[in-house]
């Protein structure tokens, strides 16, 4: 028998890495990892292949294929503007939480870093995690990616963003549906008989997931023919921006209601209002977006937007170990679609009567 025979001694024709592939429905890249005891794919494909493998005959299985050297370890790099601890952050420390519970279950190893930014959120300095390639992949909370960012990341191992953007590149991607997030909370005002309703928080040139509310409250407002009212102003800090939109509410009694790009302006609003003799919602109703713990602690307790942070984090790590799996699959964007939760910050209103002509009364 040749050397590029290609039957067993017992003249079976030999097992191949593609059998085991076709056997698994996984790459033969995937399988070549398990069975070598390479790090690159999750714990439960591994533990399938081999199985296959052994099952089908195939004589490469590595001694290694179920004890690794070393755990495939991810490296999660969220956003740290200044002032800001990302530790702290009532938004991300859920997405946090997420990833967290999903490399536990999986025996991922997880390494943290913080990656600051400048106001608009680009990147000032780049973590190590990211220019030392020591990790198998990476998930990327909350930035707004430069084309040097963008860049060192397409050079190195694959990367999940998770509510960040990245500037003229496809990548796997986890994110709000802001856009009809905001549609519907803009609805729910417009159905509570509202009609002078201003947006807060939100420029034109402010952070991607913030422009997606600014356009479905832009939505929301043309679909109900009325009159879109913007109080631009920064969200950060969310106390700064409560009280730009506080001099525009005591100054404009016809403004009924206000959408708060996040809760964080919406809490800031409701107490600054309180705090000048404006009843909310008697005399303002607010609504806010996130869902974060302080919409359940103000009071009135404030209506918004849940995001399942929680699932954006777990949902990320799922992407992650898929794109280590099948490096050549095609890049995903997942939303996560918001829940409307009503709470006390809204009061509907009586409809104003419309004008009837004096030639038909």
């Amino acid at each position: 028998m040749s050397a590029h025979d290609p039957t067993r001694d017992d003249g079976r024709r030999r097992v191949t890495l593609a059998d085991v592939a076709r056997a698994t429905g996984v790459s033969a890249a995937a399988v070549s990892l398990a069975v070598r005891g390479e790090p690159g794919v999750s714990r439960e494909t591994r533990e399938r292949v081999v199985e296959t493998a052994r099952r089908l005959g195939y004589r490469g299985v590595s001694r290694s294929s179920q004890r690794r050297t070393r755990q495939l370890t991810i490296g999660l790099i969220i956003k740290s503007p200044v002032g800001d601890a990302p530790e702290v952050n009532r938004f991300y420390s859920p997405v946090m939480a997420g990833i967290e519970e999903i490399c536990r279950i999986r025996e991922v190893d997880l390494l943290f870093a913080a990656m600051p930014v400048d106001d608009d959120y680009y990147p000032i300095e780049v973590p190590r995690l990211v220019t030392e390639r020591a990790m198998d992949g990476l998930i990327v909370v909350g930035a707004h990616l430069s084309h040097g960012t963008t860049a060192l990341l397409e050079d190195g191992p694959p990367a999940v963003l998770v509510d960040a953007y990245a500037q003229d590149v496809a990548m796997d991607s986890v994110v709000s549906d802001n856009v009809g997030g905001a549609r519907a909370a803009v609805g729910h005002l417009i159905g509570q008989g509202h009609r002078e309703i201003a947006i807060v928080g939100t420029r034109p040139d402010s952070f991607p997931s913030i422009l997606q509310r600014r356009r479905g409250y832009e939505q929301a407002i043309a679909e109900a023919e009325l009159r879109p009212r913007y109080i631009d102003v920064a969200y950060a800090p969310p106390e700064a921006a409560a009280k730009v939109a506080l001099e525009h509410v005591r100054a404009d009694p016809s403004l009924t209601a206000v959408f708060c790009c996040n809760d964080a302006v919406a809490v800031a609003l409701i107490q600054d209002a309180q705090q000048a003799g404006l009843d909310v919602p008697g005399r303002l109703s607010v609504v806010g977006y996130d869902d974060i713990d302080l919409a359940r602690y103000v009071s009135p307790q404030l209506t918004t937007m849940a995001v399942d942070k929680l699932g954006m984090g777990r949902l990320a790590v799922t992407l992650l170990l898929h794109r280590l799996e099948f490096g050549g699959a095609t890049v995903t964007q997942a939303f996560i679609r918001p829940r409307l939760v009503e709470r006390s910050s809204v009061r509907a209103i009586e409809p104003r009567p419309v004008d009837r002509d004096p030639v038909q009364a």
